[in-house]
């Protein structure tokens, strides 16, 4: 595989972005795993720089994994909808990608087994359900047919990662607030995401290609984002406010939602791709900016 080839099919397919987005996932969670052990809650085996890289790239790793199930799960239907693809046209091949998909899964395994036995259960856990996730659960043709239920069946994946993420840091197994606050805002931020990137006008619908719009109607599948939305947006500042943050962690989250919330009320009169688009747009910087403001407190910065 030409290294160029393969740049190509990140740009298209798991973009450098994402990989950000992961690596802010991964320090936002051992932050708040770090901030309430130091509150005596549980006990924190420390690490230091290179270790906490390679717990980044390990998370980077296990997302790209799940990259690689849906291209070998939906290789066939892309090839019929999206032809010129890096993957369909031959330039990357399949079982390049599985390599590489597995080459992570050793790092993540041997990442895990150094934080510790909960760490290692935990992200075995996470494997065994995104095996399911590649095998549909073994009833794939009726899952398909059921695409918000689909949708929540994969999402799952999200507290299973925090769950491995946050016990690699913390030897607490029985819940406490904030890490039922990160399972919850993961789980609501990637489902609004998914819905918000699946949200079409009617005229931009194409026929072989699935939607939220599609399966529930244009109207209900908007009202079902908007919901989904808002609910993350009230469990990040129910967790704002268990770490203590700034007001301006608020003021920055109100800004986002009013313009999301703003966008989808138009797009709800008068249906646009391009607006639709633009909300998909707001939608990830709520998630992103949910992040990174939890990050900001953990970590002390601009204090």
């Amino acid at each position: 595989m030409k290294l160029r080839n393969f740049w190509a099919y990140l740009q298209e397919r798991f973009a450098p972005v994402n990989m950000g987005l992961f690596v802010v996932l991964f320090l936002m969670v051992r932050g708040v795993a770090t901030v309430a052990c130091a509150t005596g809650r549980c006990a924190l085996a420390s690490d230091g720089p290179a270790l906490a890289t390679l717990g980044a790239l390990a998370t980077i790793s296990f997302f790209f994994r799940l990259r690689v199930f849906d291209e070998e799960k939906d290789f066939a239907q892309d090839a019929l909808n999206h032809p010129q693809r890096v993957l369909q046209t031959g330039r990357v091949m399949l079982p390049q990608l599985r390599t590489l998909a597995w080459a992570g899964g050793a790092l993540e395994a041997g990442w895990s087994a150094w934080r510790g036995e909960g760490a290692l259960l935990a992200w075995a856990v996470a494997l065994a359900y995104s095996l399911l996730m590649r095998a549909e659960f073994g009833v794939g043709r009726w899952l398909r047919a059921r695409l918000v239920l689909y949708a929540l069946s994969h999402m799952l994946i999200m507290p299973l990662v925090i769950t491995w993420l946050y016990w690699a840091y913390s030897t607490m197994f029985l819940p406490d607030t904030a890490f039922l606050l990160l399972l919850l805002l993961s789980l609501l931020g990637g489902f609004s995401f998914e819905l918000a990137r699946k949200l079409h006008a009617p005229a931009a619908e194409r026929p072989g290609v699935d939607s939220y719009s599609k399966a529930l109607g244009y109207g209900p599948a908007l009202a079902l984002t908007v919901a989904v939305l808002l609910g993350g947006g009230a469990v990040q500042v129910v967790l704002l406010r268990e770490l203590h943050a700034r007001p301006v962690a608020y003021a920055v989250l109100a800004v986002l939602l009013t313009a999301g919330l703003a966008l989808y009320t138009v797009a709800a009169r008068q249906p646009q791709e391009a607006r639709l688009r633009q909300a998909e747009k707001t939608v990830s910087l709520v998630m992103l900016t949910s992040y990174l403001a939890v990050l900001a407190e953990v970590y002390g910065l601009g204090k």
